[in-house]
């Protein structure tokens, strides 16, 4: 049995290797978000400071696929930009399967997995699949903030202050959404962690004006503010905010989405049930991490929700920044094999089929461009997610409620 069990592994792990290389050369050679990367750091090699579209910087409606960050996210893939686009496309994609690795590892130690932690990396890498080859096979950067963020947390939580400081301050000038780990921290009473934080992203926005001017980099940060808040009314949003535009509102039946709209209600009621539903997830999420808890499983659980919250909060999410629940998937398999409590256990399993049945097992199904569509247009990964958050919720609450009665 046990030489089966073996054979077994070493089989899953060739197939992994070969998606893994076809990814790869698929990443290498049609790099989506990445080319919009790389392009921005040429031009900040050939002395071009002009990184959003033109119509950005007239305040007009401009195309999707752009630069949506901060200047200074340019200036940080320079050393990508020394090499040609094929060869920083691969290095890039080798750097983030060494963070999906840094963040398996790092949170099944936070959980206290002593041993396995691999297999328990690989169960949750295989959970999160389909959302893993998107983002790998896009070139987006949003694993890497999501990186950041363990690392910030980690790093919060053995009492260090610049290092979290340093790279969540970046995760915020990349996606903005990492504001709810400051907002942890904040009610975690991590005063310095939070000043220090603030004062490197107010770093990070002005840099920029020692290469190009305090004229241009004020330029720069207009048009980035215009062409980032176009983002919101794109279509491929899968956060709480598309799926109720989706459903409420008519007329959303393009290229990626068949007609899904029950309500034809106008946008200033859609955006003030956005907001209620906000205010909603807000609490919820405050419930569970506003009482002091020294377990670290409890901290983990409420760094899971803050992770979680992020997705489903989002003004906007794309579905491949749900790669985002690996960090969940790594806690919550490592939870699993500690052998909890039965509660526990069906907690756990509940949260893991709400990220594997969107992610990787429902795909597979849907089969054929149709059934895609249908699928895409119901918005599985939110409500999935959206499962994950209240049962993450609901574990750190009762975690809580039997330490406040030991």
């Amino acid at each position: 049995m046990r030489s089966r069990t073996i054979w077994f592994q070493r089989l899953g792990l060739v197939v992994l290797v070969i998606l893994l290389v076809v990814l790869a050369r698929a990443a290498a050679t049609g790099p989506i978000d990445f080319a919009v990367y790389h392009r921005a750091a040429r031009q900040v090699i050939a002395g071009h400071y002009e990184f959003y579209p033109v119509e950005a910087y007239g305040g007009t409606p401009g195309p999707s696929q752009g630069f949506r960050y901060v200047p200074a996210i340019a200036f940080l893939f320079l050393p990508l930009g020394w090499l040609p686009l094929e060869s920083a496309a691969l290095a890039f994609f080798a750097l983030k399967l060494a963070a999906m690795w840094y963040v398996g590892a790092t949170v099944a130690r936070r959980a206290g997995l002593s041993e396995g932690g691999r297999q328990v990396c690989l169960i949750a890498f295989l959970m999160v699949g389909g959302y893993i080859a998107e983002e790998l096979r896009f070139g987006n950067v949003h694993f890497l903030v999501v990186t950041l963020m363990v690392f910030a947390y980690d790093r919060a939580e053995a009492g260090s202050v610049l290092l979290p400081a340093a790279a969540l301050a970046v995760a915020i000038a990349i996606k903005i959404t990492p504001v709810a780990l400051l907002a942890y921290f904040a009610v975690r009473r991590r005063g310095a962690v939070c000043l220090a934080t603030a004062a490197i992203l107010a770093f990070l926005i002005v840099a920029p004006a020692a290469v190009m001017g305090s004229a241009a980099n004020a330029r720069e940060l207009r048009a980035y503010a215009t062409y980032a808040a176009e983002k919101v009314d794109e279509e491929d949003n899968y956060a709480l905010r598309g799926v109720l535009v989706r459903y409420l509102t008519p007329g959303h039946a393009d290229v990626s989405h068949v007609e899904a709209s029950i309500a034809d209600l106008p946008m200033t009621v859609v955006n003030g049930i956005w907001l209620i539903g906000l205010v909603g997830l807000g609490l919820a999420a405050v419930a569970a991490v506003w009482r002091e808890d020294d377990d670290p499983l409890v901290r983990l659980l409420e760094f899971s929700i803050v992770l979680t919250g992020t997705v489903l909060a989002s003004p906007h999410t794309q579905r491949r920044y749900f790669v985002t629940l690996y960090v969940p998937a790594v806690a919550l398999v490592a939870l699993l094999a500690a052998r909890p409590s039965p509660s526990d256990k069906r907690s756990i399993l509940i949260a893991l089929l709400a990220i594997a049945l969107p992610a990787t097992i429902l795909p597979l199904v849907f089969g054929g461009r149709r059934l895609a569509l249908l699928y895409e247009a119901g918005s599985p990964y939110f409500f999935g997610t959206l499962v994950l958050f209240g049962v993450l919720v609901m574990m750190t609450v009762r975690r809580k409620a039997v330490h406040a009665h030991d």
